[in-house]
């Protein structure tokens, strides 16, 4: 779909490619002719663009996070590049996985590589209800390919393209050499590990171009949508112990460990307990790490996280 990248534009490029709209306002300038200011993005980065010319006609063919079609010239405007557009468009079109790649970034730490991970791990489960759990999970495309596609959040945790499924499986890495220590079931531990967030695969879906929680997602949560699926793979399976099915369960509604955080019961045996506290771990720690990616006031400080209520800091290299 896309040939040309933000990271390729330099000064006086001629750019007519596809982007997606980060941001878009109409404004005065100080002679009083009305603008468009935009930020457009790709998986490479952003750059500013404005509309000069045909404002209103062109401004009402797209909106903020919708995949449009541009025809502009690069150029420098107070030492940065600019897009100066000249056509915009809407593409009506919905995008397949392969095309979100080119407008979101990829985790750090590839999808071809977590996805070897997820089968490497649950191809090493030795309980062969649990075995069998994962392998009719790997039967349904239509829940595998969201588990590998989308961010684990939509702005505070892993968000980037294969966020969830790099979060998992840094979760199942954890929690595994975890429960050798702890005396928890290696099992049920990796089990709990790839399921407790699983039902973001529906949680979070794909409008115009970006990914926004769904309304089945506001409506039920992921909570509720996990347990769902998970009677529904459990369904499928003959003899599936009805007591493993529990356990799997109460992992999913305890995973965020608190009421106020979410879910409807404490953890209550030592598997769930261990994928809490991991799952808390691993989000807290990415999303600080994301967060001061891009966020920086200076070489060592962060600038303040409003959820974390906290700056901070990162030790310099020595």
């Amino acid at each position: 779909m896309k040939k040309v990248f933000v990271s390729d534009i330099g000064k006086d490029t001629d750019v007519k490619d596809y982007f997606l709209v980060e941001k878009k306002g109409i404004y005065s300038s100080r002679s009083n002719a009305r603008y468009a200011s935009l930020r457009l993005k790709d998986r490479s980065g952003a750059i500013e663009a404005r509309i000069w010319d045909r404002v209103d006609e062109l401004s009402a063919n797209f909106e903020r996070n919708d995949v449009v079609y541009v025809e502009s010239k690069a150029r420098m405007y107070q030492d940065q590049l600019q897009l100066n557009v000249t056509s915009i468009r809407k593409e009506a079109r919905g995008l397949t996985p392969n095309e979100m790649r080119e407008f979101y970034p990829e985790t750090p730490s590839g999808i071809d590589k977590l996805i070897g991970d997820f089968h490497r791990i649950t191809d090493g489960i030795k309980n062969e209800h649990l075995r069998g759990l994962f392998a009719e999970m790997k039967k349904r495309k239509e829940i595998l390919d969201k588990f590998f596609l989308v961010p684990a959040s939509l702005g505070v945790h892993h968000v980037a393209i294969g966020g969830l499924l790099e979060h998992s499986v840094s979760v199942a890495e954890i929690a595994l050499r975890a429960a050798a220590f702890l005396g928890a079931d290696p099992d049920i531990v990796i089990a709990g590990s790839f399921l407790h967030d699983v039902g973001k695969v529906e949680e979070i879906g794909l409008n115009g171009g970006t990914f926004a929680y769904s309304d089945k997602g506001r409506l039920l949560g992921h909570i509720t949508i996990g347990i769902t699926l998970l009677e529904e793979l459990v369904s499928a399976l003959d003899g599936f112990p009805p007591f493993l099915a529990d356990v799997l369960k109460h992992i999913i509604l305890s995973h965020h460990g608190e009421t106020e955080w979410g879910s409807p019961k404490k953890p209550m045996c030592i598997e769930a307990l261990v994928v809490h506290y991991i799952d808390n771990l691993d989000a807290k720690v990415a999303g600080v790490n994301e967060h001061m990616n891009n966020n920086m006031e200076d070489e060592k400080w962060s600038q303040f996280h409003k959820l974390y209520e906290s700056r901070f800091y990162r030790i310099p290299e020595r």
